[in-house]
């Protein structure tokens, strides 16, 4: 019985995309401050947030074959209607959700903290959705799997709704990387990865 590997589906064409999510809640503190994690730091040392971008998406960008990366944040408010927003581009143009290679990602995530305000709650449902969106429309075919990197520092506000996000995607070809940055109490995270406990909500359990 073949048991192909990862390596083995990449050969026989299948397409890696792969998305960044980042935390622009209040709670990370202002960008102008030593101690925020989103501090940018005029020597140019890097924050949590870009050492995470760079620690992850160095290794991923590798499998994707375009290295062109659909790159959200969420938790903002965004000009020019100031309304707090849970999907949004970092490009901050509708048209245009790819950034070109991780230091494209980086750019534009630096663009976004000069542009929006910090706001909040931590809500990470959105961005699993969108990406399910995608990973939906290829799940017959079997030439795309997509990965999504969320980045966030906090406890999730919309904890059941990202429980059932990510039940809803179980059965899609997708995965979800959840990194926390900082030094928060990030153990309820440990719930959703399903390791000890196959994750369930409202009746409905994740396939995988």
């Amino acid at each position: 019985e073949s048991n192909p590997t990862f390596l083995d589906y990449l050969q026989g064409g299948l397409q890696v995309n792969f998305t960044v999510a980042i935390d622009f809640t209040g709670s990370n503190g202002n960008p102008s401050d030593t101690d925020s994690l989103h501090y940018r730091d005029p020597n140019g040392q890097p924050n949590q947030y870009v050492t995470a971008i760079r620690a992850v998406g160095d290794i991923v960008q590798d499998y994707d074959s375009d290295k062109r990366f659909p790159s959200l944040g969420f938790g903002a408010r965004i000009p020019p209607s100031l309304e707090a927003s849970h999907e949004f581009f970092l490009t901050l143009d509708p048209n245009q959700p790819f950034c070109d290679k991780i230091e494209g990602v980086i750019a534009a995530y630096y663009n976004s903290l000069n542009t929006v305000q910090l706001s909040g709650p931590t809500n990470i449902s959105p961005v699993i959705n969108h990406v399910a969106g995608f990973a939906s429309a290829h799940q017959s075919d079997a030439s795309n799997y997509f990965v999504l990197l969320i980045l966030t520092d906090g406890i999730i506000t919309d904890f059941n709704e990202t429980k059932e996000a990510l039940i809803n995607a179980s059965s899609l070809p997708m995965s979800v990387i959840i990194v926390g940055v900082g030094d928060e109490d990030f153990s309820a995270m440990d719930i959703l990865d399903g390791d000890r406990q196959g994750l369930s909500y409202k009746g409905q359990k994740a396939k995988r």
